[in-house]
């Protein structure tokens, strides 16, 4: 019974480490659920909004117009302690409207400072995930594509695991 109650434990233990070690720690939300989102450009086609980017489905998506260097941006409407962000490939097609991005966070949309890069694309329904170093706090999270000539943007899901800023402890970092 002793190492029936031991197994048990060390498995508790290990899920935890796993819930920790991938970013989503209980602590930690998505706190770009249901936040403005502005798009470099929209696609004159159909309407695919950002906000289709942090709805939590994951069978829709956002989607920008064919130019260099696409852009999408979420506000998160206060300051946040990142970190990880995770985006999202779309399941239906298209897996190479999203590569080779950058993904930046800041205090405001013209101060904003490398958090992550990901290279290459992943295929359908993949999922790219940045680690932002610690402490990254800021307002606005920015996902660009960096390389190519011109690229359609189209994210299923734009996922932002932070939490509440101690201004106390945090203050200092004005990223």
């Amino acid at each position: 019974m002793l190492s029936h109650s031991v197994s048990l434990v060390l498995a508790l233990v290990c899920l935890w480490y796993a819930q920790v070690s991938e970013g989503h720690r209980p602590d930690l939300e998505n706190v770009a659920y249901s936040k403005k989102v502005t798009l470099s450009s929209q696609y004159k086609h159909a309407s695919y909004p950002g906000s289709n980017a942090v709805n939590g489905l994951l069978s829709d998506f956002a989607h920008s117009d064919l130019e260099r260097y696409p852009w999408i941006r979420i506000d998160l409407e206060r300051r946040f302690l990142i970190h990880e962000i995770e985006v999202f490939v779309r399941t239906d097609c298209c897996a190479n409207q999203l590569h080779d991005i950058d993904v930046k966070v800041g205090n405001s949309t013209r101060r904003m400072r490398m958090c992550g890069h990901v290279s290459g694309e992943t295929g359908l329904g993949g999922r790219m995930a940045v680690f932002c170093p610690t402490p990254t706090v800021g307002r606005y999270v920015q996902i660009q594509i960096v390389k190519g000539a011109s690229n359609y943007m189209s994210p299923a899901e734009i996922v932002v695991w932070g939490e509440r800023v101690n201004y106390w402890k945090h203050s200092d970092h004005n990223f």
